[in-house]
């Protein structure tokens, strides 16, 4: 997943995301810096220590320790993809950040126009082809069978085994995931790149956006459920649904009063002009009126003195 920039929230919603999104910085590569935020590594342990049952406390530690470094470094590859495609573009991204809902790469400008959105959107899942072309044939013809592959004396699986299947496994589910049609994941973002193709960008933006909120409803529901059957990534599951219901209706919110997701320059004039075509659809042939384009630059010019 990647943003765009966005407004700064306000009240007390604002104090809350503070106080979740306090993190450490890990480093920075390739010119990105890279935080993650301290909730995750309360989190994630608690979720994944206890898929292990009846192993043994050393085990366990190691077992969670393997997942989650490996998760992230998947999260990570997945998001350099992005800021890699970005940079075709000129779109410059100078943070990553990880989280228990996996990880954001914060793009500092909008994508020029909705073909790159689209490939810039695509590069994230399309890294996952990448650890599959070798880790699933390692996993189906070398592993699957293993349990005892380099498996220390007393422990009921092998740190190895669990690895490779780890990175076979996480990648075929994210990529599977971040292709669902539902913004603002990679999916979502590219139905709305394809719809702007063909209709002015605010409109697509209104339709898509529409989609992710049906899905951010699916995942709040889905999430309820499988927590009620004891399912651990519940609670991710319907915070994930909340985080991108608020995404959809922000991104809403600046498809109503701006000219666009993307650095669309005057041609979008037809839309600034009319502050109620979203309603309808802007008519990106028709130019808008100089007269009716004049009349408000002086309108603004008053206010200003």
């Amino acid at each position: 997943m990647y943003d765009d920039p966005y407004q700064p929230r306000q009240g007390a919603l604002a104090s809350f995301l503070r106080l979740l999104s306090a993190s450490f910085r890990v480093g920075r590569f390739f010119g990105v810096e890279v935080r993650i935020y301290w909730v995750t590594l309360i989190i994630m342990p608690l979720i994944v220590g206890p898929r292990f049952p009846g192993a043994s406390v050393v085990e366990t530690l190691t077992h969670t320790v393997v997942v989650v470094t490996l998760l992230y470094l998947i999260i990570y590859a997945h998001e350099m993809s992005h800021i890699v495609a970005g940079r075709r573009y000129k779109m410059h991204t100078p943070l990553i950040t990880l989280s228990p809902l996996g990880g954001t790469a914060h793009m500092a400008s909008p994508a020029p126009n909705p073909r790159a959105e689209a490939v810039v959107a695509l590069a994230g899942p399309a890294s996952h082809l990448i650890w599959l072309a070798i880790f699933a044939p390692l996993w189906f013809f070398v592993f699957e069978t293993r349990w005892d592959f380099l498996r220390p004396e007393g422990w009921t699986m092998s740190p190895v085994w669990l690895a490779v299947y780890a990175l076979y496994s996480f990648n075929l589910a994210l990529m599977i995931f971040n292709l669902l049609p539902f913004f603002p994941m990679d999916g979502g973002r590219t139905l709305r790149a394809a719809l702007a193709m063909r209709m002015h960008p605010n409109r697509a933006t209104l339709i898509a956006t529409q989609v992710g909120i049906v899905g951010a409803v699916l995942f709040i529901c889905g999430g309820f459920a499988y927590a009620a059957f004891g399912g651990a990534y519940g609670g991710i599951l319907v915070a994930l649904g909340i985080s991108n219901w608020l995404a959809c209706v922000q991104e809403r919110r600046v498809a109503k009063y701006s000219a666009g997701p993307y650095d669309a320059g005057a041609s979008f004039d037809p839309w600034q002009a009319d502050p109620d075509a979203w309603k309808h659809g802007a008519n990106e042939t028709k130019p808008a009126s100089p007269g009716v384009l004049t009349r408000m630059r002086q309108k603004r010019d008053d206010r200003r003195r």
